[in-house]
């Protein structure tokens, strides 16, 4: 109930239109009770030729009108027109309505979900597949115009329709009346019956329609590593097996929908029965007309589908519930990282960084970093090296609070970062990541996502700043050339120069680089390299480095093992101590030394 609960706050700003909504329902009401009964007067007071209700002889006599029996059948097919196009204009602006607040409230839901979702820790991302997550803003964000429905909406219609017919039910004959509102808990216990097994059937189905859209999302983003490896076949038979299971579990779900609905047409078909034997024997000892009985009949058919209405509600509830806690899930999540309260703005940094006893990681029971202490000084160039795992990336992760520290403190310029706001914080720190993410648009907006409202000209500079200028202008569009999705059409090196540039036009204090050339050939290497030397220039700058010739230029390497520092210092000083990081690249001084002449 909390997750139906969550959902519903959304419709409080809406509260002009379901006042309309109401408004409109209870007229939409009254017409549709109103409709049967020109039947009535056709039967009995056109072809039957009773006398008229003292009420509608005055009505007509106080219009002038002369109850003949043509008179009466004119007024008849009037009336039922009149009434069927004043419900029906009714019923349209009441879809309208409804239509144009419950999907303005979805957008609303969806909106959450992905500011919410983006200030998740990178930790759920790298955990979490891009397919479920897609799934729960674009598919599971309508839970709440579902639910607004299911609980609101609907049965406020069905419930002012209900109040309309069983008073005018009443007036034809309250005996059968109160039958036919006994079927009620009947039809709604049998409905009860069934709430868990559909729960848990919408519950399987959601999570495998999410399993398709991950599988297929990551087969299409991995489509050059599927087809190296020639897997096209085997993608397509996992896509197969998912869509087997849901398959399986509509026949579940339509399953059990099936004998709920047999089981409330058993009742209501019993109902039925028993009233229309009762009401022609009433017919047959006069105390009820042919057309009383008939319009009887026709409200019995409309009360028992307004009935099944609030008989289906828990099984639909059950259906939904699924949708309705995977949003609450993501609405109700604490965020990894967050503001503490009271957090303050990063003055105008220096770029100081210090790590202070610094134990962290991603599972409680293996940490990644232990007791790490060491500082950095502004302007400094601090060179990370270490074997694959042993915490590179999330020793440089902790200083822009992609996490945090389970125990000890990172500082920047002498403030703890988990005091800082996360805002002002990451405003002064460039990372430019190893693999270079660049959106489907202009190259000038893609440097330009550092820094949005930058001019053309700083954007310009940026790119001549990171040796990006040249190649950009041979291109057919220039700065304004259309780039693939993740940048495809360009080649390493050119998508290495765009990250550069983002991170020049930035201008932070602090820098992060995650070093991309050890894929690129040696002239790239060498552009990259010049653009590298001049964004540290006056920048505390921390490099991943996985090459010596990195190494080399940095004013002190730490040299990471098994999630603490097994050394630090410059290079000669650890090349002469003969130790880990010698160890480590005595590969690399063997490939990069120079054949004698006329070595073969």
């Amino acid at each position: 109930m909390h997750n139906y609960l969550r959902l519903l706050r959304y419709a409080r700003g809406y509260r002009s239109s379901f006042l309309l909504i109401f408004v409109l329902t209870l007229a939409v009401s009254g017409l549709v009770a109103l409709q049967p009964w020109p039947l009535k007067l056709l039967v009995d007071h056109v072809l039957e030729a009773k006398p008229l209700p003292t009420v509608l002889e005055s009505l007509f006599h106080g219009l002038s009108l002369e109850p003949a029996r043509w008179t009466l059948l004119a007024t008849v097919v009037i009336g039922g027109l009149l009434l069927f196009v004043f419900s029906g204009a009714a019923d349209a602006v009441l879809s309208w309505t409804w239509t144009v607040a419950g999907r303005r409230m979805v957008y609303d839901v969806a909106e959450d979900l992905f500011a919410r979702l983006q200030r998740r820790s990178l930790t759920f991302h790298k955990r979490t597949p891009v397919g479920d997550i897609m799934s729960r803003v674009t598919v599971d964000s309508w839970a709440v115009y579902q639910v607004m429905d299911t609980f609101v909406v609907t049965p406020a219609h069905a419930l002012l329709t209900m109040t309309a017919m069983i008073l005018l039910m009443a007036q034809l004959n309250p005996q059968l009346t109160l039958i036919a509102l006994a079927l009620a808990p009947f039809m709604v216990a049998a409905s009860f019956l069934m709430g868990k097994p559909l729960r848990a059937a919408a519950k399987f189905k959601r999570e495998i329609e999410s399993r398709i859209q991950a599988h297929i999302q990551q087969t299409l983003t991995g489509i050059p590593v599927v087809q190296a490896f020639g897997q096209e076949e085997r993608g397509s038979r996992q896509l197969a097996r998912f869509a087997d299971a849901a398959i399986r579990t509509q026949q579940h779900s339509a399953l059990l929908g099936s004998v709920n609905s047999l089981s409330s047409g058993l009742v209501t078909t019993l109902g039925s029965g028993a009233i229309l034997w009762l009401g022609a024997r009433q017919v047959l000892e006069g105390a009820l007309t042919i057309g009383g009985i008939l319009v009887f009949l026709v409200y019995l058919n409309s009360l028992q589908a307004q009935m099944r209405i609030f008989a289906g509600l828990y099984p639909a509830l059950q259906n939904l519930s699924a949708s309705a806690g995977r949003v609450v899930e993501i609405l109700d999540a604490t965020a990894e990282i967050s503001d503490q309260p009271g957090a303050r703005t990063l003055p105008a940094p220096r770029g100081d960084v210090q790590f202070d006893r610094v134990t962290t990681g991603y599972d409680p029971q293996r940490p990644v970093l232990k007791d790490i202490s060491f500082e950095v000084k502004a302007g400094q160039t601090i060179a990370i090296v270490g074997a694959t795992g042993a915490g590179k990336s999330t020793l440089v992760h902790l200083i822009p609070r992609f996490l945090d520290a389970w125990s000890g403190r990172v500082l920047v310029d002498g403030h703890d970062v988990r005091e800082l706001c996360l805002a002002s914080l990451r405003e002064q720190i460039s990372i430019v990541p190893q693999e270079t993410f660049l959106f489907p648009a202009s190259l000038a907006e893609n440097i330009a996502y550092a820094r949005p409202d930058a001019s053309r000209a700083e954007i310009e500079a940026a790119a001549r700043a990171a040796s990006a200028h040249d190649f950009i202008v041979r291109l057919p569009g220039g700065y304004d050339t259309v780039i693939g999705e993740r940048g495809s059409t360009l080649s390493g090196g050119e998508r290495q120069r765009l990250a550069l540039a983002r991170a020049f036009l930035r201008n932070s204090r602090i820098l992060i680089l995650d070093e991309p050339t050890s894929a690129l050939d040696s002239e790239t290497e060498r552009r990259i390299f010049d653009a590298w030397e001049r964004l540290a220039k006056n920048r505390t700058t921390f490099i991943i480095a996985h090459r010596l010739s990195t190494a080399r230029r940095a004013d002190r390497i730490l040299v990471m093992k098994d999630g603490t520092i097994a050394e630090s210092g410059t290079h000669s000083e650890l090349m002469s101590r003969a130790g880990h990081y010698a160890h480590l690249h005595r590969p690399q001084d063997q490939c990069e030394t120079p054949r004698p002449a006329g070595a073969t």
